[in-house]
């Protein structure tokens, strides 16, 4: 597997930017600002929960409540000391599921065990060993008072975070120095999780200017190898957002540090990019991004954290076992995770225990199924220039989550003449497939269907058409009395290339009878599609979710679509579908049950495609080599998001969406194709133009910018 670099997504708290001390580099530093306002540590928590952080950083600065000003509104607020108020905060993280690791200076031994039980780490930079340099830049520091917080730190088992800032003008020999005395004091304790080599840079309020030159490459790569050499299982740790040289370190380090949603704030001019700018770094260095916790793995033990961390911990992650126990890289979910990663596939007990583990697994998963993409489709994302050619809108179905659907004598009820169809779709001449949609109109006879396929293949001979999903095939096999293979072996000797694998929405018949009670069975669905590989017709398979399935439900047809996959092998993608509860008989009764807008509805299933997107190429395995995301159903935005979640293709440019619209989609009937590739390009991907069957195509034979 390829070599992991590591993140924590956080968010950073400060419990007060005031501080006595009068250090020259620093622009965190405040007078009278006063301890964080109420509203805002609620806020930035609520924030942390939305962006799916998993840490929290508490900062402040040193010995805050020796202000009077401090004291005073611990006072009012009810806190004996500035301890207590880490405390509570620390507290009320945890609550929300969310893990602390507070930084908030130079502590003595018992400041630090009432702050140890509700942190999942903590964390002092030592800075540099050099007291007679420091008094230069930071007058009141004491290296004598901070070495002992850390060896403290070391002797309660606390999971620690130090290391050295660089840059100020102090010598390589200090830096040196500085590096040996950390490296000291782990190897009596064990307790350092990681080192940072922070560049200094001027913020908005530092009063220190650059006098030397700053560090250089080969600098980080000296200080590099001589950890290496002093305390090699101590991860070394490059904050991406200030230094110049981050991505050439890549192959050297091992972390970037926790990424917060909010900035930096103690380099306010510095604000990181998102995590998929850092994970295409990664890859470009051969290296690729992983989420870990503010607590790195070899710590989760009895004895180094404490209950209510390790509460949180084992809820939030699949890795950790619901005894209590240590987990350890052996672990069932662990294990089945890399074996994933690894082409192997999930079980379906593996895959429900990840669907339903919270907060970070997200991360995780994301990384293992981009990691097992890249392994069968590079960096490479495919799309289709396609469009939809919608023949009828009548249907008898009365499927409760169609907007698209017209009962027989509906005012708004169409069918269009077959040669009405071939008129639209000449109007896009260069698309290289065609997809018929419609419903099931109670008149339409066999013929028309055969023969609209035999006009359009008159018309542009070189089209695929991919077209009658396994509901109309089923309509026709009840019209004709005909088998399976007649009806499909008759459409496909008539044009037909590809059957779409939709009608599917849960292949289970409890589900499938409240979504659609008048629609072909489970088994039905199987037969037809397993007939329609047997005459030489390949189909995708889809699934729709996001209307109050279980995961055990998802599982269930994922595992049916797997099995099917490998008995024939003609499935070309799978394409998760999300449902659009706007102008629908179910989205209303959804949205009357959990008295939420369908507005939210919608957001609902946008979160839980983050996880089933990942999932299901895990679960599916290499047999499915293709995984098709869904700007319709998700927005351009979203969808690209998920090229990072083990999608190697982008869909099609449709030019006339019908379906999703009917129901209140608001993503747009069309794409162009050069709207497509700056989408692909976005996320760091490469666009690749291919057929209905996936082949390459020059995407030279088709106007980038052709729209209707």
């Amino acid at each position: 597997m390829t070599r992991a670099i590591t993140f924590s997504p956080s968010i950073t708290v400060p419990l007060t930017h005031d501080c006595p001390w009068n250090c020259t580099y620093c622009g965190y530093r405040s007078d009278t600002e006063g301890l964080i306002k109420p509203e805002e540590f609620t806020r930035l928590l609520d924030v942390a929960i939305q962006n799916h952080a998993t840490e929290v950083l508490f900062l402040s600065g040193e010995m805050p409540d020796s202000m009077p000003h401090i004291r005073r509104a611990l006072d009012h607020r009810g806190f004996s000391d500035f301890i207590a108020f880490t405390r509570w905060a620390c507290e009320q993280a945890l609550a929300r599921g969310l893990l602390p690791h507070t930084n908030i200076g130079a502590l003595s031994r018992s400041q630090l065990l009432r702050l140890a039980d509700v942190n999942a780490s903590m964390g002092l930079m030592l800075e540099n060993i050099d007291d007679a340099f420091n008094r230069s830049v930071a007058p009141e520091k004491s290296v004598a008072g901070r070495l002992r917080t850390i060896e403290t730190a070391g002797e309660l088992r606390i999971p620690y975070t130090s290391g050295i800032l660089i840059g100020l003008g102090e010598s390589h020999e200090s830096r040196l120095r500085s590096l040996d005395a950390l490296a000291a004091l782990h190897s009596r304790y064990g307790h350092l999780q990681e080192i940072i080599l922070q560049n200094y840079i001027p913020n908005a309020g530092s009063r220190l200017l650059p006098t030397a030159p700053a560090p250089s490459l080969a600098e980080y790569q000296s200080l590099i190898a001589h950890w290496r050499t002093i305390a090699p299982d101590v991860a070394i740790q490059i904050p991406p957002n200030i230094n110049p040289h981050w991505e050439h370190l890549l192959p050297l380090i091992d972390d970037l540090g926790g990424v917060s949603i909010e900035g930096d704030l103690v380099n306010p001019l510095s604000p990181w990019a998102p995590p998929a700018a850092y994970a295409a770094a990664a890859a470009r260095q051969g290296r690729s991004l992983h989420h870990r916790w503010p607590v790195y793995d070899r710590f989760l033990q009895r004895d180094w954290i404490r209950p209510p961390v390790w509460e949180v911990l084992r809820r939030r992650s699949p890795v950790l076992g619901s005894d209590g126990g240590c987990p350890s890289v052996g672990s069932n979910a662990s294990q089945a995770l890399r074996r994933a990663a690894e082409g192997f596939g999930l079980s379906l007990e593996s895959a429900i225990q990840l669907a339903e583990a919270d907060g970070a697994a997200e991360q995780e998963l994301c990384a293992a199924a981009d990691e097992l993409n890249r392994k069968l489709n590079g960096t490479t994302v495919s799309y289709v220039v396609n469009r939809n050619a919608n023949f009828t809108n009548v249907c008898t179905t009365n499927c409760t989550f169609c907007g698209f659907y017209r009962p027989p004598g509906h005012a708004e009820a169409y069918t269009r003449p077959i040669h009405a169809v071939v008129e639209r779709v000449l109007q896009t001449p260069w698309v290289t497939e065609v997809c018929l949609q419609g419903g099931i109109h109670p008149d339409l006879r066999f013929e028309d269907y055969r023969d609209l396929l035999r006009a359009l293949k008159d018309a542009l001979p070189g089209v695929h058409l991919h077209a009658y999903s396994p509901m109309e095939i089923h309509s026709l096999h009840l019209k004709t009395g005909w088998p399976y293979h007649r009806v499909l072996s008759e459409l496909r000797d008539a044009g037909l290339g590809s059957i779409p694998g939709t009608a599917a929405e849960i292949l289970h018949n409890t589900v499938r009878d409240r979504l659609s009670p008048d629609k072909l069975r489970t088994e039905h669905w199987i037969e037809i599609v397993e007939t329609a590989h047997s005459v030489g017709l390949p189909s995708t398979s889809t699934i729709l979710f996001g209307h109050g399935e279980s995961w055990a439900d998802i599982f269930h047809h994922l595992s049916i679509l797997r099995n099917l996959q490998a008995r024939t092998g003609r499935f070309t993608e799978f394409v998760p579908l999300a449902f659009v509860p706007h102008r629908n008989r179910l989205g209303s009764e959804l949205s009357r049950a959990s008295g939420t807008s369908t507005e939210q509805l919608a957001a609902q299933s946008a979160v839980r495609a983050r996880r089933l997107y990942p999932l299901a190429r895990l679960f599916l395995g290499p047999a499915f080599r293709n995984l098709q995301t869904s700007w319709v159903k998700l927005g351009t935005h979203e969808a690209a998001r998920m090229l990072q979640c083990g999608c190697n293709d982008f869909g099609g440019t449709l030019y006339e969406e019908s379906i999703t619209r009917g129901s209140g989609g608001t993503h747009g009937e069309h794409r162009t194709p050069a709207e497509l590739q700056a989408a692909i390009r976005s996320v760091g991907r490469t666009p690749r133009q291919r057929t209905t069957l996936y082949r390459p195509i020059s995407s030279a034979a088709v106007p980038s910018s052709m729209s209707v």
